[in-house]
């Protein structure tokens, strides 16, 4: 057994921080009051992630990505990544006009969010709250443990932390015409996960055999794991289109 406080003081290649449901952001936050060098601590998780090395993953946690994905997938990226939450579309998914959203996402964080009704989260077995923000619906629907104001206030605080300097745009459909009016967004990070093949750039293609007959939202949030045929690094790094190699 090591004391934590002997760390600073120590040799080492990295801090592995084990655990399913661990949270890098309080580790690193004691990492800093400890004088460790965060670019040392790293979850077990994240070293799973096809394609991963320390100077990559060094790269993307100093980005400050902020990622506004229409499903759970942005969340489901960050805690596999171990990165802070720098945007409100977190654990939580999109109605009404999400292309609109995508193609200008900054016009939507300063519009007034208005309760609309409670939805039933049938996983989860509760009632969460339903927004609208202009023209779109909000869907918090793993936000019913803190309710109305709860969810509020957790979409407040996030849009006070995105990074305009880096931003990602995620959409997914089963529709070729979508996909075409999303590849003509002017954002220089975007993919849209789609379940035919196409020479589109954003058009990101999952096989067959992975989504084997389930929802499309299902094998889409498992490519937050790098279960796919391209780069999940260098997707979110540079938001290129690569085939996945193993380094």
């Amino acid at each position: 057994m090591i004391d934590k406080n002997d760390l600073s003081t120590m040799d080492y290649d990295l801090i592995l921080v084990i655990g399913k449901d661990a949270s890098l952001v309080p580790i690193l936050k004691e990492a800093d009051e400890l004088k460790i060098n965060p670019d040392k601590v790293i979850l077990d998780r994240t070293i799973c992630v096809p394609g991963f090395s320390i100077e990559r993953y060094k790269k993307l946690r100093n980005s400050k990505l902020s990622i506004f994905a229409l499903s759970c997938w942005g969340g489901l990226i960050y805690h596999q990544f171990g990165l802070p939450f720098l945007t409100p579309a977190i654990n939580m998914f999109f109605g009404g006009n999400t292309l609109k959203f995508l193609s200008d996402p900054f016009s939507y964080f300063d519009k007034e969010l208005k309760f609309l009704k409670f939805g039933f989260e049938k996983n989860l077995k509760c009632n969460y709250p339903i927004f609208t923000l202009d023209d779109l619906e909000l869907h918090m629907n793993h936000y019913g443990d803190v309710g109305i104001e709860g969810a509020r206030k957790k979409w407040t605080e996030r849009c006070q932390r995105i990074n305009r300097y880096n931003t990602l745009v995620m959409a997914f459909t089963e529709k070729k015409d979508f996909l075409e009016k999303f590849d003509k967004i002017s954002h220089a990070k975007k993919v849209c996960f789609v379940n035919f093949e196409t020479d589109l750039d954003s058009g990101f293609y999952i096989e067959p055999e992975i989504v084997r007959g389930r929802p499309f939202y299902q094998p889409v949030n498992q490519t937050s794991l790098g279960f796919m045929n391209y780069d999940l690094w260098d997707l979110l790094i540079y938001g290129k289109k690569t085939p996945i190699k193993i380094f």
